[in-house]
């Protein structure tokens, strides 16, 4: 990895400085300095807001215009800069405690009866509400590990990867190498989270999203169909009275007509259409600033 930039140096060093204060406050402060940092961010960081708004835009072309996506996208960075400071937070705080704050599950049998298979689940998520968080809870009712991508910053995937795997109690599997170690955990019949709502214009296929061709990763449909996992989608999202709450959906069946493309691209069309239904049901606690439509599908 090419050497950090002098502001990824100072970014780090803060990101530090700010996680070993936290530590000191009660954790009920966490939701008002957070939610103050995002308004900050959303204020000075101009190129990020227009990025965040422009994509807003892309997704409610027919429903809104430019102030109202602006809007929107100023709640996005509020509602991430509190995620953001509860998890850093959690450095200092137990596994229990962490998971304390998922009040109402909603689904649970969903999740039950798909590990009575013991062929595995992967657990379909999005970067929509707390995830990290909808990670501990799984991780504390069964064996769950967790698919994640390499950070910009080697310090800061340490950093990343001691919270979730100490706190947590989820052992990483990184991608690119992730292949052996999902196969290994859904041979134990353990659960795998994924979060498959961004392009990372590797191993995908087009499938709409919010009415546009959107390239959208397809590795845990293959999986599923080669090794019978099974496939159910889950997100924690924080409700009208500001508390988590944990929704596991039904399993989503691999369909098998003979034509095994056909199929991958059906499966993914599917999970894809439950994440864009949540993502429009909580639009300010999706991760609107991520290029969803980077990847064009190829002109005839």
């Amino acid at each position: 990895m090419a050497q950090p930039k002098l502001k990824h140096h100072l970014i780090y060093y803060a990101a530090n400085i700010l996680i070993g204060f936290l530590g000191f406050l009660p954790f009920a402060w966490m939701g008002f300095l957070g939610r103050g940092f995002g308004r900050l961010v959303f204020k000075l960081a101009t190129k990020e807001r227009d990025k965040t708004t422009r994509n807003i835009r892309i997704a409610y072309s027919q429903t809104m215009n430019w102030i109202q996506a602006e809007r929107l996208a100023r709640k996005v960075w509020i509602r991430l800069g509190g995620n953001l400071f509860e998890v850093a937070r959690w450095m200092s705080m137990t596994q229990e405690e962490v998971v304390a704050q998922i009040v109402r599950v909603q689904g649970w049998e969903n999740m039950e009866k798909a590990l009575a298979r013991q062929k595995g689940v992967l657990i379909l998520s999005a970067h929509l509400g707390n995830w990290e968080l909808m990670g501990a809870y799984f991780a504390s009712k069964t064996p769950t590990v967790a698919i994640a991508q390499n950070l910009y910053d080697d310090r800061f995937d340490e950093l990343v990867t001691w919270l979730r795997e100490n706190v947590m109690k989820i052992p990483m599997i990184k991608r690119g190498l992730a292949l052996r170690g999902i196969l290994e955990a859904l041979k134990k019949n353990n659960a795998i989270c994924a979060l498959v709502d961004q392009d990372t214009g590797k191993d995908g296929v087009f499938v709409p999203f919010f009415g546009r061709p959107a390239w959208t990763q397809s590795g845990v449909a293959r999986i599923a169909d080669k090794t019978g996992a099974a496939l159910v989608p889950a997100f924690v999202v924080r409700g009208a009275d500001g508390q988590f709450e944990l929704f596991v959906e039904k399993e989503i069946e691999i369909q098998r007509t003979g034509d095994a493309e056909k199929d991958i691209l059906e499966t993914v069309r599917r999970y894809t259409e439950v994440i864009e239904t949540y993502v429009k049901a909580y639009p300010d606690q999706w991760m609107w600033m991520h290029e969803r439509w980077k990847t064009r599908p190829p002109t005839v």
